[in-house]
């Protein structure tokens, strides 16, 4: 079970808080939602870990429906079935080359077998972390290369940065 499956589907079961910092996903019922976030969760979950749950406050539980604490603790024990470097999303890359004379970013395209430069971020190949290490793998002579040209996707959707 992939991260933002499990996020969606725990969001249906109970209030959720994740601390951006380290992960952790508080989880809270509709008796203690607002009422005392700090110590009112009755699950602290951490999805990066081989064992999701962290914390627990079983006497936190109450109120909530038995199908819902039944569904809550299947959830969680799906999740623990996946292993770890399955949940989460595989980081997306593109590969930047040098800028040309009239300093537009220049990208590389990888389409019909073909290597060739565009420049609109759009146009260009998008390459999993897994497939820029076989294609290092491949071409070792270029490895470096292929290292520094990385540009991480993730916030990166205006052609101007």
């Amino acid at each position: 079970m992939k991260i933002d499956e499990f996020k969606a589907t725990l969001n249906q079961l109970a209030y959720t808080a994740t601390n951006t910092r380290s992960g952790i996903i508080s989880v809270y019922t509709h008796n203690y939602w607002g009422e005392d976030d700090a110590n009112g969760w009755c699950f602290r979950l951490a999805p990066a870990r081989k064992t999701v749950i962290v914390e627990k406050q079983w006497d936190k539980l109450d109120g909530m429906p038995v199908f819902c604490v039944r569904d809550l603790l299947n959830l969680i024990a799906e999740l623990e079935k996946t292993p770890v470097k399955e949940r989460f999303p595989e980081k997306k890359y593109r590969l930047r080359w040098i800028s040309d004379k009239d300093n537009c970013k220049n990208y590389l395209d990888y389409s019909s077998g073909m290597w060739d430069f565009v420049e609109s971020k759009n146009e260009a190949s998008i390459f999993t972390e897994s497939a820029l290490e076989q294609l290092k793998k491949d071409n070792p002579r270029l490895a470096p290369a292929i290292d520094a040209m990385k540009e991480p996707m993730e916030g990166k959707t205006d052609d101007n940065d």
